[in-house]
């Protein structure tokens, strides 16, 4: 029977740490994201409503749309680099399951195959906003 020596424990205590550190990072991340992308959903709904609804504001309706067409790519933007991120992390994360060698048996796979489809779906989500506020500036700009 071989006993792990301090050295060796002291690198697999490291290695959780790691491990702990990244899991830890990746909640924290996604978290964000998801708050991210909530507060553009309530910016764009504001200023949906303010270009379409409030007839006091119709001097501004040009200026409520650029400002909608702006927080669009702004977030988009940052929703990406919060996805290569999160990317990132994941590796850092499928790295020290491999090195802990306990991936199969006791560890669930980090990278389900579903994480492409909500990632595709989230960027068509700006691409769909994008492209109305694109429409409504350009409708405004013509009348």
């Amino acid at each position: 029977m071989h006993y792990a020596t301090p050295e060796e424990k002291t690198d697999t205590e490291i290695l959780l740490e790691l491990y702990r550190q990244a899991c830890s990072d990746f909640r924290a991340s996604v978290t964000l994201r998801l708050q991210r992308f909530a507060v553009f959903m309530a910016l764009t709904a504001i200023a949906g409503a303010a270009t379409f609804s409030i007839a006091g504001l119709h001097p501004y309706h040009a200026a409520a749309g650029a400002f909608g067409l702006l927080m669009t790519i702004l977030f988009w933007l940052l929703d990406y680099h919060s996805e290569l991120y999160s990317q990132l992390i994941r590796k850092r994360i499928k790295a020290c399951e491999k090195l802990l060698g306990a991936v199969e048996h006791f560890i669930p796979d980090t990278n389900p195959q579903t994480e492409f489809s909500i990632a595709v779906i989230i960027h068509l989500i700006f691409a769909t906003i994008l492209a109305c506020w694109m429409a409504i500036e350009i409708l405004m700009l013509t009348s």
